[in-house]
């Protein structure tokens, strides 16, 4: 007990109290003592009890180290110099009030009576100070057990990682975090009683209007809300920050409003990553236009919009004329800028209501809507008459570019968006057999003349290939950039045409899997896989081979026999096999759930899966919920030029580390020189492959 305490108890009593300290300094007196001595309290404070008693000193000392060494109220005379104290008629009853333990300074009690009263009323008003002391001594523990949780959560705030805002309950800023402070450029000091949306500027990000207030709305409504999407904060100096946030009401354990507290993060870099995703998952990223994936999804609602009879729609399919030969003979520096250019122009001529995409390679599809056939005859004309004035310069070097469309009309009788593309796809064939800057509509009349064109002919070499066994392996190493283990091989199908010529599978596979013979395939190059593998655990030499399966395969209950039967007849240890998928044109979305148990099954066997040219489409990441694959093969269109373009290194980031938190390993493909090698190090991928690890060959080392 301080003397303000004493106090505080003391001038409610009508009796005379004085507070000592053991020196005999007065430390308080109350209102009754001011009156008694004929002195205000406080010009009592700091004076000594020798002054104001006729008692000798040595007898007053000897009461004051009696007092200080007990606490039971002992009595003892005091002569008071006042007028109306008759001598002898007052006791001072005295005991030590406050313990110097711990180097705590000892306060003693005196209470001053007259002679005549009894010791029961001074017993009884001992027990009531005592229940007092007991009172206050509660009170005290509870305000430092209150004032630690306070330092507690004074501390959590200050510490978490999110920035926390409160308000009153008017929204009237009481408290921000340092996370708060440093989003929105305001200290605590300089925000503390000021409006919340005054240091908290929030606008819509595409209307750039003002967001509503979240803490208002809180406190209006009296229940937890959040920020609509595409909210950003303008911080004090002008910076920009996307943030997702929420704001709570505070009650009070009698559920009183007291205000508001507003939790919210910068969610910048992760809004960045996911446009660039939604950017990657609908456009190509070389010419910026729209990619096969989503003229798809385009195309399949343009099929259904006209067999419903409301509008017509017509197809392109282009192909340019001189590509190849530019691409082989000057480089692929010079292919890339050529179908940036040519899409540029494509895009700068058509209407803007029209869908504009990159099929692959050099094939553009454009879908437009609304046309009759004559119509779409006409803007391919037109588009046609326009590229003879369109020139492509490269190096100092100029080329004439021209194109072969392909027209197929969409109307009530189209059956589906891949009759549309074969048909246009067929048409862009005819067109190129009459000769350069062609176009073509589509006929029914076309199916037969391709048995004259060299589809056929292609078919019919991989039939015999099939039947003949001129099918030939080639192998490209994959090479750990951390640690060691068994050497890692990707398996490359080739073929021997008719002049023992290699065809590569670029030319086989579109073909193979339109006239359904990729799963015979297939299952050819997983047999010799299975035999290679084999072979070396039989040696003593152990590798592991990496297989690509097409989306057809993906599922094929006899490719799945196949494999099973050909691992328990050769006794080949399942860890050594690796299925690749890829997660473009491999896996169609109608057969997920075939390919899914068809994974399930071969990894349950200890079989592994790589999901291939990972990022180059729409369903990357709804591949990774579905599909159980270990390895992420990351498209080496992204691995190429991490070095000078930050965006491809920020996907090859991102990915890596996606990967890494759902516990798979990544491989990066198109590794062609060292210090894009030594920059995958760094980022922490697991597997590089490319030229500059080794080209593919026909021999394993």
């Amino acid at each position: 007990m301080v003397p303000s305490q004493f106090l505080r108890l003391a001038d409610a009593l009508p009796e005379v109290l004085i507070l000592i300290s053991t020196d005999a300094q007065l430390l308080a007196a109350n209102r009754a003592a001011g009156r008694f001595l004929g002195i205000a309290p406080r010009q009592l404070v700091g004076r000594s009890l020798f002054e104001l008693v006729k008692t000798p000193e040595t007898v007053v000392r000897k009461h004051i180290k009696l007092w200080h060494r007990t606490r039971t109220p002992i009595p003892a005379p005091l002569i008071w110099k006042v007028r109306r104290h008759a001598e002898g008629g007052w006791r001072c009853h005295a005991f030590l009030l406050q313990p110097s333990e711990g180097g705590q300074p000892a306060y003693i009690a005196l209470r001053c009576i007259p002679g005549r009263r009894s010791a029961g009323e001074f017993q009884a008003l001992n027990r009531e100070l005592e229940r007092q002391r007991g009172t206050l001594r509660k009170l005290q523990e509870s305000r430092e057990e209150l004032a630690l949780a306070h330092e507690k959560a004074a501390v959590t705030l200050h510490s978490i990682g999110d920035a926390v805002v409160t308000t009153d309950q008017d929204g009237i800023i009481e408290y921000m975090n340092p996370i708060a402070e440093g989003l929105v450029g305001w200290t605590t000091s300089e925000a503390r009683g000021r409006p919340l949306l005054e240091v908290f500027n929030i606008l819509n990000e595409d209307t750039r209007e003002p967001a509503d207030d979240p803490v208002a709305r809180c406190l209006r409504e009296g229940t937890i809300v959040g920020l609509a999407n595409h909210t950003v904060l303008i911080a004090r100096d002008g910076t920009e920050y996307v943030i997702e946030d929420s704001a709570a009401p505070i009650r009070s354990a009698h559920n009183r409003l007291l205000g508001a507290v507003l939790v919210f993060r910068d969610v910048t870099e992760e809004r960045l990553v996911q446009r660039q995703l939604r950017y990657l998952a609908q456009r190509d990223t070389l010419t910026g236009l729209y990619n096969r994936h989503y003229f798809e999804q385009e195309l399949g609602r343009a099929v259904q919009v006209a067999r419903r009879g409301t509008l017509g729609y017509a197809m392109f399919y282009m192909d340019l004329d001189q590509f190849k030969l530019i691409n082989d003979t000057v480089g692929h520096g010079a292919g890339d800028e050529m179908l940036r250019e040519v899409g540029e122009f494509f895009f700068r001529r058509l209407r803007q209501s029209d869908v504009l995409a990159r099929l692959g390679g050099d094939e553009f599809g454009v879908l437009l809507n609304g046309v009759g056939a004559d119509k779409a005859m006409e803007i391919a004309d037109d588009l046609q008459r326009s590229m003879e004035a369109f020139d492509f310069t490269y190096q100092g070097v100029t080329y004439e570019i021209s194109t072969s469309i392909g027209i197929a009309m969409i109307g009530a009788q189209t059956v589906s968006s891949a009759e549309v593309l074969r048909h246009a796809d067929i048409a862009c064939y005819v067109a190129k057999r009459q000769g350069r800057s062609c176009n073509h509509l589509y006929s029914e009349s076309d199916d037969v003349d391709l048995t004259t064109i060299g589809e056929m002919k292609l078919l019919a070499d991989i039939k015999t290939a099939l039947a003949q066994d001129r099918f030939v392996l080639h192998f490209q190493p994959i090479q750990p950039l951390a640690g060691r283990g068994d050497p890692l091989y990707e398996v490359l199908v080739r073929m021997l045409d008719d002049q023992d010529q290699l065809v590569g599978p670029g030319t086989i596979i579109p073909t193979a899997e339109r006239y359904g013979l990729m799963t015979q395939i297939d299952k050819w190059v997983v047999e010799r896989a299975l035999g290679l593998l084999a072979e070396r655990v039989h040696d003593g030499r152990p590798i592991r081979l990496s297989v690509n399966l097409s989306g057809t395969s993906a599922g094929a209950p006899e490719l799945l026999d196949a494999i099973r039967n050909g691992m328990h007849r050769l006794d080949v240890p399942p860890g050594r096999l690796i299925f690749e998928v890829t997660e473009t044109a491999a896996i169609a979305v109608a057969h997920i759930e075939k390919a899914e148990a068809f994974m399930r099954e071969l990894r349950a066997a200890g079989c592994r899966f790589a999901l291939d040219d990972f990022g180059t489409g729409f369903s990357s990441f709804t591949y990774l919920k579905y599909l159980p694959v270990d390895y992420i093969k990351i498209d080496g269109t992204f691995v190429r030029d991490i070095l000078s373009d930050p965006v491809d290194q920020a996907m090859v980031r991102s990915i890596n580390q996606i990967a890494h938190s759902l516990g798979k390993q990544t491989i990066a493909e198109f590794v062609e020189n060292e210090e894009v090698r030594k920059a995958l190090v760094s980022f922490g991928v697991d597997y590089a492959q490319g030229y500059h690890i080794g080209r593919p060959g026909p021999e394993l080392p």
